[in-house]
């Protein structure tokens, strides 16, 4: 998808701007992955993790790192064959929205699923200004090489992977 639709703009509108809002269609990438890994997570045996002797939450640890390593990587490559810009922020943008994702999922259950997806339209509706520059916060339309950008990320995912390992996840509902 990355490939195809690389500088592809969608013409959204901005609440705070006021006016159309150009967005790189990309932003929307990792909505895949995300719901992919949260699908994938949440379709368990409840009963059997419980009273079984593997720990079922260390090999989900293992899946989502070796996912997300294989989008950083999908991400870099693109970039370097074709020399787009949008790969490598694709990529951070997945690590970032998965660590959110895990996060939420601990409170909330199977819904933290939408978290990717309201993030992204919170940072298309309220995080860009007039000039069309991103709010410190909203860290997916930012650069590959954004220094804040990349400690959010790492702090997105090791919280995740935190709670992901903490095994307190709620049941299905």
């Amino acid at each position: 998808m990355l490939a195809v639709l690389q500088d592809s703009v969608v013409s959204l509108p901005s609440l705070l701007a006021g006016s159309a809002n150009p967005v790189l269609f990309v932003l929307m990438a990792p909505v895949f992955v995300c719901s992919a890994l949260a699908l994938c997570l949440d379709s368990r045996l409840e009963e059997a993790e419980q009273t079984g002797v593997r720990r079922p939450h260390l090999y989900d640890a293992v899946l989502v790192a070796v996912i997300l390593a294989l989008s950083v990587g999908a991400g870099w490559a693109l970039d370097t064959a074709s020399g787009a810009t949008s790969g490598l922020p694709a990529g951070r943008n997945t690590v970032f929205l998965t660590g959110l994702l895990l996060v939420l999922r601990t409170f909330v259950g199977q819904p933290a699923v939408m978290a990717p997806v309201a993030w992204i339209f919170a940072v298309i509706f309220f995080g860009m200004n007039n000039a069309n520059h991103p709010a410190f916060w909203t860290i997916l339309p930012e650069t590959a090489g954004d220094p804040l950008a990349a400690l959010a990320t790492v702090c997105a995912i090791t919280a995740g992977l935190g709670a992901l390992l903490s095994n307190s996840r709620p049941a299905h509902r």
